[in-house]
């Protein structure tokens, strides 16, 4: 891992306004699940079990 670097982001603060208004489409995506989604795929891609 490295530190960060020029460009990362702290946090974000996302509007999604613009892609609901012009392609209809919302995210609802749940915390657990996407933490928990992260979590597999970074064990499975390191093999760290």
């Amino acid at each position: 891992m490295l530190p960060m670097q020029d460009g990362d982001g702290v946090s974000t603060f996302a509007d999604t306004n613009d892609l609901e208004n012009n392609f209809g489409y919302k995210p609802n995506s749940k915390l657990q699940v996407c933490v928990g989604s992260f979590v597999k795929w970074y064990k499975d891609f390191y093999d760290a079990k």
